[in-house]
């Protein structure tokens, strides 16, 4: 049952899967978090995460980035990497 819900979420949103596999790759990139956390408000933070992101070949849009990042605060559906999620909560 839950692997028939993963793949359901894989066409529903296939975004996601590039979100996590991006998150993934920066979660221990200490100079790429910190440009993220200099960032001065929520547009500079999104342009940014969604930039780097495209430069290395993940796809989604900052609009996708905001559904994970609503989702993320009420506790659901987990894609972002947490300490990116704490820099959020400052902006967002």
């Amino acid at each position: 049952m839950l692997k028939s819900a993963e793949e359901r979420d894989k066409r529903a949103r296939p975004f996601e899967q590039d979100m996590r596999k991006f998150g993934e790759h920066i979660r221990n990139n200490k100079e790429f978090l910190a440009e993220l956390d200099r960032a001065p408000d929520k547009d500079a933070f999104v342009q940014l995460y969604c930039q780097r992101a495209a430069e290395m070949g993940f796809e989604f849009t900052w609009k996708e980035l905001l559904i994970a990042v609503q989702e993320q605060k009420t506790g659901s559906n987990w894609i972002i990497p947490s300490v990116v999620l704490k820099m959020v909560a400052e902006r967002f």
